[in-house]
C-alpha cells in the first residue's frame, strides 16, 4: 500500500483536529477529513505566496507579544465581507478548537 506524503499529511491533520481521514475510495464529497463539526480539505503546496506568509507572520508576531491569537482576514473587493477568508496557523486553530 502506497503511503504518499499527502496521505500522511491528511492523517496528521485529522489527528490534530480530532477527525479521521477519509480514504480516496470512500465517500469524500470534497472532504479529506471526517469531523462532527467541520468539513476539511487539506492542500499542500511547495510554496505559499510570499505576501500571505508575510502578512500572517506579521499578525502572529503582534499577537504573540499581546498574548493573543493572530488572525488574517482576506477580502476581495466587490464581495461580501461575510465571504472573506480567515487564515490562522494550524497550532492556533488546534489550541482553540482541537
Amino acid at each position: 500500500m502506497s503511503d504518499t506524503r499527502w496521505k500522511r499529511l491528511e492523517r496528521d491533520v485529522a489527528r490534530k483536529v480530532g477527525g479521521q481521514r477519509i480514504p480516496v475510495t470512500g465517500e469524500r464529497d470534497g472532504q479529506d477529513i471526517s469531523h462532527p463539526v467541520f468539513a476539511f480539505q487539506v492542500k499542500s503546496r511547495r510554496t505559499i505566496p510570499g505576501w500571505l506568509a508575510t502578512w500572517l507572520a506579521g499578525i502572529t508576531g503582534t499577537a504573540r507579544r499581546l498574548d493573543r491569537v493572530g488572525v488574517l482576514v482576506l477580502h476581495q473587493p466587490g464581495t461580501e465581507v461575510d465571504d472573506a477568508l480567515v487564515v490562522l496557523r494550524m497550532r492556533d486553530w488546534v489550541d482553540l478548537h482541537g
